[in-house]
């Protein structure tokens, strides 16, 4: 009877630990498919797709900087200097994302700190837009004096689906302080958070999967909150200064939260579900964040072109010259 129950005993350990390590071999697999590699063993497992993508990562990067000087030129040019500031940082946003797409591709494992300054890119670039917007008109007080107090509308995108019932507001120095304030909250709400996130990340990557998603609603809070006051704001100035391009203007900056935040996570989700790669260390990963990357930086050559059609106008020193003469 003993050596029955020493023989059922041995049997279920053998199970157990036959179980233990299919799940270890499975854990093992699916680390190798998800992790980052080290730095010295990607570039000595270099594949033919890798290099073929930095060689043409590295020519969209090119591209998009020449696209930038070329712009930042014309500005010089064209633009005074209370204009000329703000509009050559707005145009600046696409070759510094450009830049962080093309480090993720160098250096996988800094994907995470790459995609944050994307993310900062919107969040730097709420308050200038907002700033030079008052700047077409010269200030906030002047805009109060040319309207007159014309009522403003506050249905506008992203509130608009939900919030039909909104009523017109006329502008006041106070309420134009409230748009102010829900503009500057992205970088300091916002950015707050990334930094928490990227210290959990570098430190303890398990515990930032457990509360990454408790952030998500703040993030996605203080954007909505930060569009909708900029596309009142870019409502309000173009009844005055139609003739700016401010909506195209804006939707330039839109694209930078949409292609590298919204589009990034839907595709990061998407690619999961195509096998790609091999084992350690090119693995499905790499692979993946190659190709997110390349598509970004393919959209940011073609949003740079659009940014600087929209940067066209004004063109404030050739119709001051004009008027002098």
């Amino acid at each position: 009877m003993s050596s029955r129950e020493d023989y059922e005993r041995l049997r279920l350990q053998e199970q157990q630990e036959q179980v233990e390590l299919e799940l270890e071999i499975q854990r093992n697999h699916t680390m190798s498919l998800h992790s980052f590699p080290k730095l010295s063993e990607y570039y000595t497992h270099m594949t033919a797709f890798v290099s073929l993508a930095i060689f043409i990562a590295t020519l969209l990067t090119i591209l998009n900087i020449s696209i930038y000087l070329t712009t930042v030129m014309r500005l010089r040019r064209h633009l005074d200097k209370p204009l000329r500031i703000p509009s050559i940082l707005m145009v600046s946003l696409y070759p510094v994302i450009s830049v962080a797409a093309l480090v993720t591709i160098l250096v996988p494992s800094s994907w995470f700190l790459c995609h944050t300054v994307m993310h900062a890119m919107f969040m730097v670039g709420g308050p200038i837009f907002r700033t030079l917007l008052f700047r077409y008109v010269i200030s906030e007080q002047n805009y109060l004096k040319e309207t007159s107090a014309e009522p403003v509308s506050l249905n506008t995108p992203p509130v608009c689906c939900c919030c039909g019932c909104l009523p017109t507001v006329i502008p006041t120095k106070a309420k134009l302080c409230i748009s102010r304030y829900m503009v500057w909250q992205m970088p300091f709400w916002q950015g707050s958070i990334m930094l928490v996130m990227n210290i959990l990340y570098y430190r303890d990557r398990q515990l930032y999967h457990e509360v990454m998603l408790f952030f998500i609603p703040f993030i996605v809070g203080s954007i909505i909150l930060g569009v909708w006051s900029l596309q009142i704001t870019v409502r309000m100035i173009t009844k005055i200064r139609g003739d700016y391009q401010l909506r195209k203007k804006m939707f330039c900056l839109q694209l930078v939260v949409m292609l590298c935040k919204l589009q990034y996570l839907i595709l990061y989700e998407q690619l999961n579900n195509i096998k790609m790669g091999g084992e350690y260390p090119i693995n499905h990963t790499v692979y993946k964040q190659t190709i997110i990357n390349i598509l970004i930086l393919v959209e940011m050559v073609l949003v740079s072109m659009m940014a600087q059609s929209a940067y066209r106008t004004p063109i404030q020193v050739q119709i001051d010259q004009s008027n002098i003469h």
